[in-house]
């Protein structure tokens, strides 16, 4: 059994089970059926109800409206409430055409979250949600989980759906994409509420995961299993987060039926990922490119990933000529002349 005082300290705290850090969300963990999202925050009250707002707004890509929701807490908030306002702010910063301006008001309050004063709880809170920044920006490689899983963390009931999607994310990242499914459906399977956002995030993952097992099929069934979560309430961002990791799901599954929603998530996701490549080529020291379109992306993902040009037209549903076409125009975009050198460009 591993040494629990080592463990907890390599991460920086002080490792204390009766300690539950803070749940700064509200509807990212709310239990509420697909479609009443909006009854769901009108049923919070005070701070409560101003961050669900903004995370409704946010999931909802409505991203100015949800800055504005996480800008200016109230001077009564409490650590947990200032950490609610923070991250509403933060993620929807990272899907702002604004991203550049936003980065000094970020460290600001971050800064000041940080030198008022800790207690071990919000210590706990800032080490969880650390953690998850990283897994975010796949900057995984200087992360190291304790032994005993996401058991080491004293999170709230409520945050262990989102801390399994970060555990399996982290997984996924690392290659361990058997573990990953193992840990997110057994999540899903033993959730005893309905958790829509946290379920639409375990169930991404698991597509992405599938996607790397060239497990078409299931990669297919996760995907829309999320995608009916989500519609009743508009929560698409998820989908932006995770555009570029889907492979082409989003033009397969939703672009033949709702183009102008697919239209939106696209808008969006083009400005999120420009974003995301700038935090994370800072953070990793990586190159990943800016110069592909999402759909190119996809392509060389699954390119860079040695799935054959005839796999890959058979899961877009396009002809094996189209996917040459695609790799030609992503090859000259990136003046590189095969397969084998797109591994330093994309997320393989």
């Amino acid at each position: 059994m591993p040494d629990i005082e080592n463990v907890s300290g390599e991460l920086g705290f002080d490792f204390d089970k009766s300690i539950i850090a803070y749940d700064p969300f509200v509807l990212t963990v709310g239990r509420f059926e697909p479609g009443t999202a909006d009854k769901f925050v009108e049923s919070q009250e005070g701070s409560r109800r101003e961050i669900a707002q903004g995370e409704l707004m946010y999931y909802r890509g409505e991203i100015a409206e949800a800055l504005r929701a996480g800008k200016n807490p109230p001077d009564s908030s409490s650590d947990a409430e200032l950490l609610g306002y923070f991250l509403v702010f933060a993620v929807s910063s990272l899907a702002s055409a604004d991203f550049d301006e936003h980065l000094d008001s970020l460290k600001d309050r971050l800064f000041s979250l940080l030198e008022s004063g800790m207690n071990v709880r919000s210590a706990q809170t800032a080490a969880f949600f650390r953690l998850y920044f990283n897994i975010l920006i796949h900057n995984a490689d200087d992360l190291d989980f304790p032994s005993l899983g996401m058991d080491a963390f004293a999170v709230p009931d409520e945050l262990k759906p989102m801390a399994f999607f970060a555990y399996a994310h982290y997984l996924e990242i690392r290659g361990d994409t058997g573990r990953a499914i193992g840990l997110t459906e057994g999540a899903l399977l033993f959730m005893e509420h309905t958790c829509p956002v946290s379920e639409i995030y375990l169930c991404l993952i698991n597509a992405v995961c599938y996607i790397s097992r060239k497990d078409w099929r299931r990669a297919e069934f996760y995907f829309k299993y999320a995608w009916e979560l989500a519609v009743p309430d508009g929560l698409i961002m998820p989908f932006v987060e995770f555009h570029f990791m889907l492979c082409g799901l989003l033009e397969k599954c939703v672009r033949p039926e709702n183009r102008e929603l697919y239209k939106k998530i696209s808008e969006l996701s083009s400005v999120y990922r420009r974003n995301w490549i700038k935090l994370h080529n800072l953070f990793t020291g990586d190159r990943i490119t800016d110069k592909l379109t999402a759909y190119e992306f996809n392509v060389a993902m699954l390119a860079a990933r040695h799935i054959t040009n005839a796999e890959i037209a058979r899961f877009l549903g396009i002809s094996v000529n189209s996917v040459r076409a695609h790799l030609r125009n992503i090859f000259n975009k990136l003046d590189i002349d095969s397969r084998k050198k797109l591994d330093r460009f994309v997320i393989s």
